[in-house]
């Protein structure tokens, strides 16, 4: 009899703690909803895997040995502004290039270049025909990027220098973590 008891408290007990957990977990309206923690992709990779696309959609470049120009990726809101991130690209896509045995030309080393302080080499400046015709270069790197809410939108693109006809292009996103946070605030 006494055993029947102390099972039945610990039913009755087991159950009192379940309706409490379960009343415990039910959603509140003043609760706020909690976001997922967003982490940074590994931007080296994302810029290299970027440019290995541009070339495989451009496969003729290769053989082609004219110069190529690397710009700052602009932000697509204003195309006159960048930040820390559009550089960053900007120099890891040509870097990867420049590994591929490619001669990319370090325009900010130029003094006739549109260069806004603190945004970068932009590729809409009207002398980057100029530079590019003085250097025989075949194409520019250049891009822009879409910061949303969790991502950052980028389109790089090869741009034949003379005619500014899109050669190659490759879309990716980036996840808005807070590194890549930091970058996109960085002026």
């Amino acid at each position: 009899m006494r055993g029947n008891l102390i099972m039945r408290g610990t039913a009755v007990l087991l159950t009192a703690l379940s309706v409490g957990i379960v009343g415990g977990c039910a959603s509140s309206a003043d609760e706020v909803p909690v976001r997922p923690i967003i982490r940074d992709t590994n931007l080296v990779d994302a810029s290299y895997q970027a440019a290995d696309a541009l070339l495989m959609r451009a496969p003729w470049l290769k053989e082609r040995r004219e110069p190529l120009l690397a710009a700052t990726f602009v932000d697509i809101n204003n195309l006159e502004t960048s930040s820390a991130l559009g550089r960053v690209i900007g120099e890891q896509i040509g870097s990867r290039f420049a590994q591929q045995g490619f001669t990319v030309v370090e325009i900010k080393m130029r003094n006739n270049i549109f260069v806004a302080e603190g945004t970068g080499e932009l590729t809409l400046s009207r002398s980057v025909r100029e530079i590019s015709q003085s250097h025989n270069a075949a194409a520019v790197i250049a891009g822009t990027y879409a910061v949303a809410r969790q991502s950052v939108y980028v389109t790089a693109r090869l741009i034949r220098a003379t005619d500014n006809l899109v050669l190659a292009s490759y879309d990716y996103a980036l996840p808005l973590g807070p590194d890549a946070r930091a970058l996109v605030a960085s002026q």
